[in-house]
């Protein structure tokens, strides 16, 4: 019966050695999952930063031209002005109207 508990005791270490084992082999993989992810995270913020950038550019550059257009655009319309006619003073004749028409 001593016999028998010392075995099991024996057993018990070996298993309990085994499980010591593959808990430092599941915290090593835990490990690099860590490293992973903190890469992952690196690279995403570094992707958004770089496309925060560029859309930055896009957007001040877009601003600039449609400055630029407006000010284009008014400048066309100050030359397209017609002066305005005078006031009407008196009667004008069927003909006048037609030939304006």
């Amino acid at each position: 019966m001593l016999t028998t508990l010392e075995n099991r005791v024996v057993t018990l270490k070996e298993l309990v050695g085994n499980m010591k084992e593959i808990l430092e082999l599941v915290e090593g993989r835990t490990d690099g999952f860590d490293s992973m992810e903190e890469q992952l995270r690196d690279f995403v913020l570094h992707s958004f930063d770089a496309n925060t950038k560029k859309m930055n550019k896009l957007v001040e550059s877009t601003t600039k031209k449609l400055a630029e257009r407006d000010e284009n655009l008014e400048d066309m319309q100050q030359a397209m002005d017609v002066p305005k006619s005078e006031k009407f003073k008196g009667a004008r004749s069927t003909r006048d109207v037609d030939n304006f028409l």
